[in-house]
């Protein structure tokens, strides 16, 4: 793909299990505007379109042949009807943007009460692709391009605003594009006002406008930005206790935080988990479990509440499992992929740079920002001096993709020696030192420099852990042991609220969304969330352990590892096991550790889960096993979302080791 002129881009003993669903009827909510706040894609009805050359064509004939190449229309929360499919996601590269298509010649038009220091702030674009070359149309007008009109209309006075031509981007085998982001400063206040957004020139050119919005510098509210350090174990963080010194900028922002001690993932592995983080449900109400299942329609998640809210919503991450193929898409306006996926050494710092480039250019608005990035994921990989800051003078190893080195998902349980053991955590904390000086770092020191530190609700989490052999396996995806969900929970809040706070109470990572949205002033009684906000332990008003729940299925990511739930009653975690069949044990090069199918743990006594003490528990394992089929038979059946599992993709799986 080539860019012209881009200025900016989820039973019981038998372990039983039943489909779910979650539909959040309460988040159905009109689009919201006001005298500060006009999303435009979300107020466009039928009776906005004064022209459009997609008004005489028929409804089969608006087919996906007349819209640009990977595109579709828009599922977000809130974006209200679709007249004439005109509101669309769509993929250039690696970012997917909300849009409105307007090919020539269309006008758009929109009441509005112009705010107190209002910003017009949008893009234009034009994308040539197959699609846009059917056009014969193009043929004869191209050369003149197309112009792009803002009119401002007040007081029956028409002024025009903003005028800009794109020409045509030039015929290439990949689709082109030419684009541009634009700002139009309103100095007025309070008056009655309409704009009407027009395209004119090249007939039938693929013509859109992105993310078109009119907002109040004035009103300055709190911006979240939530950071997601996959594979990340609490245990190596220094604190959480870790003796190493892996995390020197992540430590400092503890300090400044609240800092939630035992913080427990909904699953072992990426999609599951961050499906749970950014949709506030546990597996079986989400029932995203395998590689093919995504965030459907139905399934609300927090960008979708936070953009009805006025937010603006960006997301940088490594793609793949947290990719708009698995619909984490959902509720952006921008959701940029592969910002430094998990294919390059230097993720960390990529991912900082986009995100660095992104703030500094929407600084003046009320953001929520995404930032999720592979650094710590096999293969262990980062560039010098890190990459070694932790090993030792006898050390084999410079890098290692584990299963690689393991011979694959079937040496997942080999037996190695105590310096291999050694080698692979000391690469890892050179990951994670890395992650902390390439991203955290920079980020915290850009927010300052902006100053935006002390409105911005900062959180620094992650999806699951890793295993090096605690429970005699590697890597992570194959067990629900602390290893792989313990993980950390940092919150920064505005103006340094709650700083110094220690949370010692379990809590669950579906507890975030909640408290994001409280923080932020939204209700969410109607959303029909599993998590619960953590303002109460905060505040001190509660000081219980809340219920964590986790589950894997079986065969998951091309393991042909057998199926397990955990669930905890306080400090006594309960985990049920389906035992291996003689089949599955031949997958292995080494068998499997002997797992007994139901497990106790006092993780108060015992957090290491050594000593499993279901057999003097008898009454409690009942207990708990009984609410483990309650949860499953009260989960609202739901089919799961599909996505389409692509060559790209699958080798995108395959090089991250999840399928073989």
């Amino acid at each position: 793909m080539h860019v012209v002129n881009r200025q900016s881009g989820r039973a019981g003993a038998v372990l039983i299990f039943v489909f779910s669903i979650c539909y959040f009827a309460g988040c159905q909510k009109k689009p919201v505007s006001g005298k500060d706040f006009y999303r435009f894609i979300d107020l466009l009805k039928r009776e906005n379109i004064q022209a459009s050359p997609l008004l005489g064509k028929s409804a089969d004939a608006l087919t996906d042949a007349i819209y640009p190449i990977n595109s579709m229309v828009i599922t977000d929360a809130g974006s209200g009807e679709n007249p004439l499919g005109l509101k669309r996601k769509h993929t250039i590269g690696a970012t997917e943007s909300n849009i409105l298509f307007s090919p020539p010649k269309s006008e758009f038009v929109f009441d509005v009460i112009l705010p107190k220091d209002g910003v017009l702030d949008f893009g234009i674009g034009i994308v040539r692709d197959q699609n846009s070359e059917r056009t014969q149309a193009l043929a004869a007008d191209g050369e003149k391009g197309v112009e792009f009109i803002i009119v401002l209309e007040m007081k029956g006075r028409r002024k025009t605003i903003f005028q800009k031509n794109l020409m045509l981007p030039p015929r290439q085998e990949s689709r082109t594009l030419n684009f541009s982001m634009n700002k139009v400063d309103l100095p007025f206040r309070l008056e009655k006002a309409r704009l009407s957004f027009m395209t004119t020139g090249a007939e039938s050119a693929f013509v859109y406008w992105y993310n078109p919005v009119l907002y109040s510098r004035a009103i300055q509210r709190p911006n979240v930005i939530l950071v997601s350090i996959d594979t990340l174990r609490a245990d190596h963080l220094g604190t959480y206790g870790y003796t190493r010194e892996t995390s020197p900028a992540l430590d400092s922002l503890a300090q400044d935080s609240a800092v939630f001690l035992n913080t427990f993932a909904t699953s072992a592995w990426t999609l599951p988990s961050h499906a749970s983080m950014l949709t506030s449900l546990f597996g079986f109400n989400h029932q995203i479990y395998y590689n093919d299942e995504r965030i459907g329609p139905s399934l609300a998640t927090l960008a979708d509440v936070l953009r009805q809210n006025r937010f603006f919503c960006a997301a940088f991450t490594g793609g793949v499992y947290i990719g708009s193929r698995y619909g984490f898409s959902k509720g952006f306006d921008s959701f940029s992929e592969r910002q430094g996926d998990f294919s390059v050494p230097d993720a960390a710092e990529r991912a900082f740079q986009a995100v660095s480039e992104w703030i500094g250019q929407n600084q003046d608005k009320n953001f929520f920002l995404f930032v999720h990035t592979y650094q710590p994921h096999t293969p262990y990989d980062c560039p010098a001096p890190y990459n070694s800051e932790f090993l030792g003078h006898d050390s084999q190893l410079q890098k290692v993709k584990i299963l690689d080195y393991l011979g694959g998902r079937e040496g997942t349980f080999n037996p190695l020696s105590e310096q291999e053991r050694q080698d692979f955590i000391g690469l890892y904390d050179g990951e994670i030192r890395y992650t902390d000086e390439r991203l955290i770092k920079p980020l915290l020191s850009r927010l300052k420099q902006l100053d935006l530190y002390n409105r911005t609700l900062v959180i620094v989490t992650s999806d699951h852990g890793e295993e090096f052999f605690d429970h005699g396996g590697w890597e992570h995806g194959h067990t629900l042991y602390n290893e792989l969900l313990r993980v950390p929970l940092i919150m920064k809040f505005p103006g340094s609220k709650f700083r110094g706070k220690r949370i010692e109470p379990i809590v669950s990572q579906v507890d975030l969304m909640p408290t994001i949205l409280e923080e932020m002033g939204i209700d969410d009684k109607n959303l029909g969330l599993d998590g619960r906000s953590l303002h109460p332990l905060l505040k001190g008003e509660s000081r219980d352990d809340r219920v964590f729940f986790a589950d894997r299925k079986s065969h998951v990511t091309d393991t042909n590892t057998s199926q397990r739930i955990t669930l905890n009653d306080g400090r006594m975690k309960l985990i049920l096991n389906k035992v291996f069949s003689p089949q599955e044990l031949t997958f292995y090069h080494y068998p499997p550790p002997l797992t007994p199918p139901v497990e106790l743990y006092n993780l108060r006594e015992d957090p290491a889960e050594k000593k499993n003490i279901a057999n003097t528990q008898a009454e409690l394992v009942r207990r708990l096993t009984a609410r483990m089929d309650s949860l499953f038979r009260n989960a609202r059946p739901r089919q799961a979302a599909k996505t389409k599992m692509t060559k790209e993709l699958e080798d995108q799986l395959r090089a991250l080791g999840y399928i073989r």
